[in-house]
């Protein structure tokens, strides 16, 4: 796994139970290191003496490969960096249609023609001119209670964009907009904010990547029902988000690009975590079931080639969720959400509500995985965890740094992702039907259609 990743993993707010007093396991792990060597140097200050001359003795050995990593990294981040600048970003609103007939599927048709891996070229361009693949990022955005649905894309792909939606949603109208969030001349003195970033959870000791959140399949949303029957997860997002008044804003971002395999900054490796995990679980299932079988039967015989028969139900469920996923394209994503108002607007009820902001797409069964909290300002519970609130200012400036730049990937940011299938994002982020009543709600003032051909015109 890259090596911001793991460092991410020790970093990145894991917490010791002791009595959910959220003590960090790196501050912890700090002082017990430190006062091991205290003890050591006091019990056998020889044996600390010999260690530090081996380190030294050592040091042709370990520290080249350690520099070459650090000048590597830093390389590459620097290169984006140059890459990133040459590209012309715009935001496009897409304002909804009146109606909106079609299914989810329509969203996840479209998905699927930003699903393109192109822009990085050949292997020499990647570690020498920092090109990389292009960053998408769909967002919901409530600004005084006026919800709008946008895009944030390189400009040279307006036109595809606007091709694709138009040829799904033909009602729709696509604009080309001054991005909202530098309208905001934020600042702590005169604003307030919360927000966090999410994370599907996936991994050796986690649910596999795979593992889908609850989808608008299962929904029953795959099926075109009648507007008055769905049941549309996304509604309690837009109504959440058009609940906030005067000088209050709430933004939801998804961030993704195109997932291909494994890689390791410019880098390709051979695996691919996301089909591997899937398998390996597969696998797993499949073995516990061999083996109840085995274990009653006691005869292999009897139990070759009919494994997938003795599952239990929610194995069944879970095994066609995975290689549900696994057919399908998928997207690296990172997930942002911020509440900010000016001081004295705040609402601190809104916090809770943004921490659980992804409940209803999480499923309590064993086919469903989870997309819950992992930074931000969820975690500061207890005064020694921020003495005189240090972190927090840093991390409100870095929030809404962040949100604004689109950053998650690459520069100037780079997390590790979640994994999401198109099913999975289009779930996440499509256009609600007339059943969401939300007042500030964007959407066409009327049905677009073409003249009639026998209209009379005037003489010419």
């Amino acid at each position: 796994m890259p090596l911001h990743h793991t460092a991410e993993k020790i970093l990145n707010h894991q917490k010791l139970g002791i009595d959910g007093w959220n003590i960090e396991a790196i501050v912890v792990s700090t002082i017990g290191f430190i006062l091991l060597f205290i003890v050591a140097a006091i019990a056998d200050p020889a044996a600390v003496w010999s260690f530090f001359v081996a380190l030294l003795t050592l040091m042709p050995f370990w520290l080249p490969p350690f520099l070459a990593i650090i000048f590597w990294v830093t390389w590459m981040h620097y290169i984006r960096y140059m890459f990133w600048f040459n590209w012309n970003y715009i935001v496009l609103e897409v304002q909804l249609p009146q109606e909106v007939e079609k299914s989810p599927l329509a969203m996840e048709t479209f998905l699927t023609a930003l699903h393109n891996a192109g822009g990085e070229t050949t292997f020499i361009a990647r570690i020498w001119k920092g090109t990389f693949r292009a960053v998408w990022t769909l967002e919901i955005a409530s600004n005084e209670g006026r919800v709008g649905f946008y895009i944030h894309m390189r400009k040279d792909w307006k036109s595809v964009v606007e091709a694709r939606l138009y040829g799904l949603f033909p009602d729709a109208k696509i604009l080309e907009v001054d991005d909202y969030v530098s309208k905001i001349k934020f600042n702590l003195k005169d604003y307030d904010i919360f927000g966090a970033e999410y994370q599907k959870p996936g991994g050796p000791t986690a649910s596999p990547n795979a593992l889908p959140i609850k989808t608008y399949v299962d929904f029953g949303m795959d099926k075109d029902p009648k507007e008055e029957n769905k049941i549309d997860p996304i509604s309690s997002i837009v109504e959440l988000l058009g609940q906030v008044g005067k000088d209050e804003h709430y933004w939801f971002q998804i961030i993704m690009r195109t997932r291909r395999r494994d890689e390791w900054y410019g880098f390709y490796l051979g695996g691919d975590v996301y089909k591997d995990r899937g398998k390996k679980e597969i696998q797993n299932i499949m073995a516990g079931a061999a083996k109840r079988a085995q274990d009653v039967l006691k005869s292999l015989e009897v139990v070759e080639g009919k494994v997938s028969s003795l599952l239990t139900d929610g194995e069944k469920r879970r095994v066609d969720a995975i290689e549900r996923s696994m057919s399908k394209l998928v997207f690296e994503c990172g997930f942002r959400v911020i509440y900010m108002a000016k001081k004295g607007r705040f609402t601190g009820v809104n916090i809770p509500q943004l921490i659980q902001f992804f409940s209803v797409f999480n499923g309590e069964g064993y086919q469903h995985n989870r997309i819950h909290v992992t930074r931000g300002l969820a975690f500061f519970d207890f005064p020694w965890q921020d003495i005189n609130d240090f972190r927090k200012k840093k991390i409100k400036e870095q929030l809404f740094f962040f949100y604004k730049h689109r950053a998650y990937f690459y520069v100037p940011y780079d997390q590790e992702p979640s994994f999401l299938t198109t099913e999975e994002v289009a779930t996440l982020w499509h256009f609600p039907g007339s059943t969401v009543k939300t007042p500030g709600l964007n959407r066409v003032a009327a049905r677009r259609a073409e003249a009639p051909p026998n209209l009379p015109t005037l003489p010419s």
